[in-house]
């Protein structure tokens, strides 16, 4: 739970270091985490899809082992409210921590109503490319979408061909839990 909620408040905070994410980003991303100062971000000519570029994140040597580096984009919920929203991308790892992909929909004041950063199911080692998804429901109250992809630790992973799009109710959401409870539990530690 404590690494998740670092995930959820370094991810929260995407523009601790506006200078950094300018000099260094691909157009239209933005880089934050934990320690994006332990990372080197780049684009690159390989990819699944011909004629088409990969975003990097490498891990710089002596990266810390609890912190990560993430390529991240956010938008207006305004196109997806009240629909289920798939984010999907090719990745491929070397040696890599923990390599994710993750989504998050905002309401008012920051307020998260859902989110996966495939906690559950990190990209570990080194990997050939493959497709990836993340599906969740766009609450009709929120107000952004943030996505993006990250590595945890050492090593490299290699992002491509990313898509946002709406799906049906046939497909399941990723989330696997709500991200806060909507009421107090075991406040007498009886359970």
């Amino acid at each position: 739970m404590k690494l998740r909620s670092c995930y959820l408040m370094a991810v929260i905070l995407p523009c601790a270091l506006p200078g950094l994410a300018r000099a260094a980003a691909p157009a239209g991303w933005t880089i934050a985490g934990s320690a994006p100062t332990h990372y080197v971000f780049a684009l690159e000519a390989s990819s699944p899809v011909k004629q088409s570029k990969s975003a990097l994140i490498a891990a710089k040597p002596g990266a810390t082992r609890n912190g990560f580096g993430t390529l991240m984009q956010m938008i207006a919920a305004e196109n997806y409210r009240g629909s289920r929203v798939m984010f999907s991308g090719d990745l491929r790892t070397r040696r890599a921590g923990r390599a994710q992909m993750w989504m998050r929909v905002d309401g008012a004041y920051h307020q998260v109503l859902a989110f996966d950063n495939m906690s559950s199911r990190p990209i570990k080692g080194t990997t050939r490319w493959k497709r990836y998804d993340i599906v969740l429901n766009v609450p009709k109250n929120s107000v952004a979408i943030a996505f993006g992809f990250l590595l945890g630790g050492p090593g490299k992973v290699w992002a491509a061909d990313f898509r946002l799009k709406k799906v049906g109710d046939a497909v399941p959401t990723t989330s696997t839990a709500p991200v806060l409870h909507r009421t107090p539990r075991n406040l007498n530690f009886e359970q």
